[in-house]
C-alpha cells in the first residue's frame, strides 16, 4: 500500500511538472514587451549587445526614420562608432497602448544626471525601439 501511494504521488508530481513546463512555453514573453529582455529592459539589453559588439543583433530591435533612411551596412557602421557605454537606469514606464510604451531613463555622463524618454512598440511580435534623428543623438552621444 505504501509503494502504491508513493507511485501515485510521483505520477501526480510528474504530470503537474509537465503541465507547468508546457504552460510556460506557451506564455513566453521574451522580446514582446520592453521589460522582457532576459531580466532587463530593451535599452539595457541593447547596451549589452553594443558592449559585446553585436551590432547586427542591435539592428533587429530598432525601427523608425533614422533606421529606414540608411542601409543596414551604414547603420551597423554608425552603431559600431556610437558612444553608448554610459551608466543608465530605467526610472519609469508608461503604456501608451497594448503595443506601444514610453520609457523614461536616467543616465550619468561625466557626473551629470540627465533624464530622457524613448518610445518603443511591438512590431511583428518583437518589441523595437523607435529611432529618429533626435533620439539617435540623445542615445548615441557624438
Amino acid at each position: 500500500m505504501k509503494n502504491f501511494l508513493k507511485l501515485a504521488l510521483c505520477i501526480l508530481i510528474a504530470i503537474t511538472s509537465i503541465n507547468k513546463c508546457f504552460s510556460q512555453k506557451n506564455e513566453n514573453c521574451l522580446y514582446k514587451n520592453p521589460l522582457c529582455f532576459y531580466n532587463t529592459d530593451i535599452l539595457n539589453y541593447l547596451q549589452i549587445l553594443h558592449k559585446n559588439q553585436q551590432y547586427e543583433k542591435m539592428y533587429d530591435f530598432l525601427y523608425g526614420p533614422a533606421i529606414s533612411d540608411n542601409s543596414k551596412t551604414i547603420l551597423i557602421n554608425k552603431l559600431s562608432n556610437a558612444s553608448f557605454g554610459y551608466s543608465m537606469k530605467r526610472v519609469g514606464i508608461r503604456e501608451k497602448s497594448k503595443t506601444s510604451w514610453s520609457l523614461t531613463y536616467q543616465r550619468t555622463i561625466l557626473g551629470t544626471n540627465e533624464t530622457f524618454k524613448i518610445d518603443c512598440a511591438l512590431i511583428n511580435d518583437k518589441c523595437k525601439l523607435y529611432i529618429d534623428d533626435k533620439v539617435w543623438n540623445t542615445l548615441f552621444k557624438p
